[in-house]
């Protein structure tokens, strides 16, 4: 991998010295009412020069390369404009019209062909400029819960993954840059995002599959955190901002800039930003049925301490750039309801000792117990980033994206080291964009991935294991007047690799009776022998994902996107090889290459687990133009051979929890109960389970699933002062058994804003539906409306832009458990709280 790196960045660099003669290009952009476009951006493809537009339109781009030309003119309040012409001269005029348009027109950079949100064949949001500011959340999740169509797995503040129709975990890609994030939070819950919302310029997520570019972990959508840590343009002067933050229900003190500069070829990004929290207030108790005793009002274990720095560096000529970044994310945050005290004796020595470098007594000052558990992260990131213009006659740029991330994090409890989860990984994508092909653009690419997970620790519910991926894809687009077409394919390799495990089978001898009725083998032997090594095969999977869209602008105002895709998934190493406790969902996580017999034993499955294959139709109607707007999705989603967690009806019993007894029949080792010596038993309860006895066996199987529902929102520009919007979505899913878990209710929001003289400001309301479709071992949830309201004034100053707000949330002080959550029984949403803070941009 690391040959590859540098075999990429020479080829960037021996190629940067081809030339051809030079074109001026001028010209005037006006909307559709004559009226000038000022500060419009003018580019060329496969060129590094832009220009912007002076206060009457006009524009001008010196020394442009001849041969096919292509113009592309970027205005966030316009439908954007391209142009393209063939044999010029020495000079070229080139006017543009460009429709207004009444939603943001932001470029997606996520898209294989960067098309903006209103071009785009797939359902896409955006979340940047002020509206990331005042929805910005120490989790990504938080952050885009607002998003329609995005809800969050909410882990009692400290983590949360997004949900994206109803996806998450392996079927949603994390990305910062375009490089997935290479955390531990697709394997649980409770592992934060290696990335920050703080200092970035801009969060893209694309609804529905996404696989072409990104693979088969975005079968169920992605989302891409954007900032400019690789610089890939020179700035004008210094730039960047600073902010200060105070919450009052986490008690949060927020810290964070970051600064862009540049000088002759060479442009510096430098960011930092500090995050502390104490324990989250709560409305009421943090169990939805709590323990005599418990104090209400508090989240225990659901604290934050966070440090980031990032660094980048790019050299930046007239044919491209290439650039190198370095990244150190420390956090160290609480797990609510993970307390589950082991003694001393519980852990193994080779734990226990400070072997990887992590001090043990290091977080005593936090006032750790035996019943905390605390993550320690350590993440280190490196990216590096570039592009060649016009590296040859046909060819517009060649771009490099390569990465490589070294995570770590340790579980503490209390004061020991229990378990410890690693993640490194090496990534490289190779994007080629060629010239027009009888009226088709398009970029075809090389992307591969190297993966070595490890998991370490009485807690380890899945073996360490190696992945490997290699794809090819290819994007081609064409425009018939105010059509747009769209055609697309990949074909990944994946090879998942898996070290020896044990986990706790059944074996026939261990049951083997004689006439007598009484088990074979002493009772020492069978204690010795009750957790099994098991030797996984590797696995190879060939997936080929194929896409298919159109945009129609079928007036001046209205356009409509129809898109079909047919993605394939390869199973996660968690879904295959997992056999343990997961502590942070309470459950027992039993991969599909296991299976429960009829008395609740484990055993191997022997059966073959295939891909998922979904086959996903989108349709979305926008209107863009006007005072009012709207953007509607619809999506209907057939999966064949669906990876999920079937509940197996039995329970196992952690052989740390207190009070086991060997003599009453517990395998105090393996932890499997039963009233009959099966080692486990039937449950009891509405929910199969019997109450207090262990955790339930959740056992991934495979099985077709139908996944359907709708995304909308809406908004009016009543004056010069006033703005509505709104939004509502709704998914259903579910599989031939029954619904499946964790799904998101129906959801109605809406919020009015103004704009006065330096004055902003908002108040909105969000209303959650009950969620009664559920599966058969989680429970119902009670719906709730939250209220939320802020305000700011912004304050110029000849260098500096002062922005002072405040933002209320949850001013009903409501008790509101979120469905998606693991924790809907164990940790509500923050209560009322108020956020101060102000924001320098220089």
């Amino acid at each position: 991998m690391h040959k590859i790196l540098k075999c990429g960045a020479l080829a960037l660099f021996i190629l940067f010295s081809w030339q051809l003669h030079a074109v001026t290009i001028t010209g005037i952009i006006t909307d559709t009412n004559g009226k000038p476009i000022e500060n419009a951006i003018i580019s060329v493809k496969g060129n590094a020069q832009q220009a912007k537009s002076d206060k009457d339109g006009k524009y001008r781009l010196d020394d442009i390369l001849q041969g096919h030309i292509h113009l592309h003119v970027y205005s966030i309040d316009h439908v954007h404009g391209d142009k393209e012409f063939d044999d010029v001269g020495d000079a070229l005029t080139a006017n543009f019209t460009l429709k207004p348009s009444s939603i943001e027109n932001i470029v997606v950079t996520a898209n294989a062909i960067e098309s903006s949100v209103l071009e785009s064949v797939t359902p896409v949001s955006v979340l940047a400029g002020d509206e990331l500011r005042k929805r910005q959340s120490p989790t990504i999740g938080d952050t885009l819960s607002k998003t329609p169509g995005i809800h969050s797995t909410y882990f009692g503040s400290v983590a949360a993954n997004p949900v994206v129709r109803g996806n998450d975990g392996p079927r949603v890609k994390i990305t910062q840059n375009g490089l997935d994030v290479s955390d531990a939070s697709r394997v649980g819950a409770d592992h934060n995002i290696g990335a920050e919302a703080a200092n970035a310029s801009q969060i893209e997520v694309l609804r529905g599959p996404a696989t072409l570019q990104y693979g088969s972990g975005a079968i169920g959508g992605m989302v891409n955190i954007v900032d400019n840590r690789i610089p890939s343009t020179l700035t004008d002067g210094v730039s960047g901002a600073a902010e200060l933050r105070h919450d009052t229900a986490s008690d949060e003190k927020f810290a964070g800039a970051n600064i862009s500069a540049s000088t002759d070829k060479l442009a510096f990004y430098l960011d930092a930003m500090s995050r502390e929290t104490s324990d989250v207030e709560i409305p009421g108790f943090a169990e939805r049925e709590p323990d005599e005793g418990e104090e209400p009002g508090i989240l225990e274990s659901s604290s934050i301490d966070t440090e980031n720095l990032t660094a980048g560096i790019s050299y930046i000529g007239d044919q491209g750039f290439i650039g190198f970044s370095v990244q150190q994310l420390d956090n160290f945050y609480g797990v609510p309801g993970h307390g589950h005290g082991h003694e001393e004796e519980g852990h193994d020595d080779e734990h226990t000792e400070n072997e990887e470098g992590h001090d043990e007594d290091s977080h005593e000052e936090e006032g750790l117990d035996e019943e905390s558990v605390f993550l320690d992260v350590d993440n280190r990131r490196y990216q590096l980033a570039g592009e060649l213009l016009t590296p040859f006659k046909g060819i517009n740029n060649i771009k490099l994206n390569a990465g490589y991330t070294d995570y770590e994090h340790v579980e503490l409890e209390g004061e020991e080291i229990g378990t410890r989860f690693a993640n490194e990984t090496s990534e490289i994508r190779i994007t080629t964009e060629h010239d027009s092909i009888s009226g088709w653009h398009g970029v075809f690419g090389i992307h591969a991935v190297n993966s070595k997970f490890e998991a370490v620790g009485e807690e380890a519910f899945t073996p360490s294991n190696n992945t490997d991926t290699l794809a090819l894809f290819i994007v081609e687009e064409k425009k018939f007047d105010d059509l747009t077409v769209q055609l697309g394919g990949r074909l990944e390799r994946n090879k998942l690799s898996a070290d020896t495990f044990f986990a706790p089978l059944h074996s026939e001898e261990e049951h083997e009776e004689d006439e007598h009725g009484e088990e074979h083998g002493e009772e020492e032997e069978h204690h010795e022998d009750e957790l099994s090594e098991v030797a996984f095969p590797d696995m190879d999977y060939t997936s080929l994902s194929l896409s298919g869209g159109v945009n129609w602008a079928y007036s001046d105002e209205y356009s409509i996107a129809l898109n079909y895709s047919r993605s394939e998934r390869a199973p996660s190493q968690q879904e295959l090889f997992s056999a343990g406790v997961h502590l942070a969902t309470s459950t027992f996580d039993l991969g599909a290459f296991f299976t429960t017999n009829d008395e609740g034993e484990i055993e191997l499955s022997g059966s073959e687990i295939n891909e998922e294959v979904a086959n996903n139709l989108d349709i979305t109607w926008r209107k863009y133009s006007g005072d009012w707007g709207f953007t509607v999705s619809a999506f209907y989603n057939s999966i064949d051979d669906y990876l999920y967690q079937l509940d197996s009806g039995f329970e196992f019993e952690d052989s740390h929890d207190e009070g086991h007894d060997e003599d009453e029949g517990h395998n105090e080792e393996e932890g499997m109960h039963d009233d009959d010596d099966e080692g486990m038993h039937d449950d009891e309860d509405e929910h199969g389970h019997e109450d207090e006895e262990g955790f339930p066996i959740l056992n991934f199987r495979q099985e077709d699933a139908t996944l359907y529902g709708f995304e909308a929102e809406m908004h009016y520009q009543v004056n010069d002062i006033w703005f509505v919007q709104a939004y509502a979505d709704y998914i259903r899913a579910k599989v031939d058994n029954g619904d499946l878990p964790r799904i998101p209710p129906l959801r109605i929001g809406g919020e009015l804003s103004f704009e006065y003289e330096g004055w902003q400001g908002d108040f909105g309301v969000v209303w959650y539906d009950d969620q009664t479709k559920v599966a058969n071992f989680e429970s119902p949830t009670d719906g709730y409306t939250l209220f939320e309201a802020g305000v700011n004034y912004t304050w110029y100053t000849q260098n500096v832009d002062w922005i002072f707000f405040a933002r209320g949330k949850n001013l009903s002080d409501e008790e509101a458990r979120v469905h998606t959550s693991f924790l809907v029984n164990d940790a509500p949403l923050p209560g009322r709280s108020f956020t101060l803070g102000v924001r320098a941009k220089f």
